[in-house]
């Protein structure tokens, strides 16, 4: 269900955007504290929830500064900055390195291998892989929660998106682009 667009005031942004910063970092803390006891799977929903985040961050600053060159009080938000998946995980695509999103490189070509045996397919940061590592699925003939992933990486991108949104927090509004 599609919701109407935002009006927001140039002059509410700040706090907006401190929430989101706060929020990229509460989700960051969190998924290096459940990693820190095992919980591979839930740390990587918490980390793309904080990559959406840093996306949505980008593009706030991103308006807000569009207003203020204008001369404009308000900025239009499209709905989709909120509610769609995608739409956030593409703007924090611009600000990650691919490499940190890869989450398990695949190592060997399924062709030659069982995959039940090994590793066959790199698996990235996408919208659904989210869902797979938070809610237990029925697939084929087994269940299913998570993902294969390797903990160093997801730390590895844990990382760059708090190194984003350092860099974002220290430009001020008027001049980001």
């Amino acid at each position: 269900m599609s919701r109407p667009d935002r009006i927001i005031p140039v002059i509410k942004l700040p706090e907006g955007l401190r929430l989101c910063a706060q929020n990229v970092r509460d989700f960051v803390n969190e998924a290096h504290l459940i990693l820190s006891k095992g919980h591979g799977w839930h740390a990587i929903a918490l980390a793309i929830f904080a990559f959406e985040e840093l996306g949505k961050y980008s593009e706030l600053k991103r308006l807000g500064g569009e207003a203020q060159e204008n001369g404009l009080k308000e900025v239009k938000v499209k709905d989709e900055l909120f509610r769609s998946y995608d739409t956030k995980q593409n703007i924090a695509k611009q600000l990650v390195p691919k490499q940190a999103r890869t989450l398990l490189q695949g190592a060997f070509g399924s062709r030659n291998f069982d995959s039940r045996a090994f590793q066959t397919e790199t698996v990235s940061v996408e919208p659904n892989l989210r869902l797979e590592c938070v809610f237990v699925d029925w697939l084929g003939d087994d269940w299913r929660l998570g993902a294969p992933h390797d903990t160093t990486r997801i730390t590895m991108f844990l990382n760059p998106i708090v190194e984003a949104l350092n860099k974002l927090e220290k430009l001020p509004l008027k001049s980001h682009s």
